[in-house]
């Protein structure tokens, strides 16, 4: 895979994680607060989509094979909370499968990101590209998680 094929993927990805969260917004009307942050998480990974497809696209060298692991396994974390989406009838459920991909995400994209050179870096180190709302879904998390998801939060932040 090309670093432009990198970039297009992850772009892609990024859009997949926005259309979870506006089908959150949807399943989930009742709860307003979390609506509203799913919203806004969705505005934020439209415009990380964006700022991945802006990026300049390199040499079209092909790219370690670490790297398509890394874009592999984020794209199979979207891909079962895609297919889990639509077994979700609890608050609790689709705040652990936002947390599911907030940290894949996090895990995944910036590795990648720091690895294809100063122009990666310099994305990854973007403000524009960091996760805001990720201290309100932690929020929403003590407020509205299971005491597993809960747990979970008390012994790894979901900041990247």
């Amino acid at each position: 895979m090309t670093a432009a094929q990198l970039l297009d993927k992850m772009a892609d990805l990024e859009s997949r994680i926005a259309l979870i969260y506006e089908r959150f917004v949807t399943q989930f009307r009742q709860a307003l607060a979390v609506g509203d942050l799913w919203q806004s998480m969705g505005r934020e990974e439209l415009h990380h989509a964006d700022l991945l497809s802006r990026m300049d696209r390199g040499s079209g060298a092909t790219m370690d094979a670490q790297l398509e692991d890394h874009v592999r396994r984020l794209e199979a974390v979207v891909s079962r909370c895609e297919s889990e989406q639509a077994q979700i009838d609890s608050l609790p459920q689709a705040l652990a499968v936002t947390a599911d991909l907030e940290e894949a995400e996090a895990e995944h994209l910036h590795n990648v990101l720091n690895e294809l050179g100063p122009g990666g870096r310099e994305l990854a180190a973007n403000p524009a590209l960091q996760h805001h709302t990720r201290g309100l879904l932690e929020y929403a998390i003590e407020l509205y998680g299971d005491a597993a998801l809960r747990q979970r939060l008390a012994w790894k932040s979901f900041r990247g």
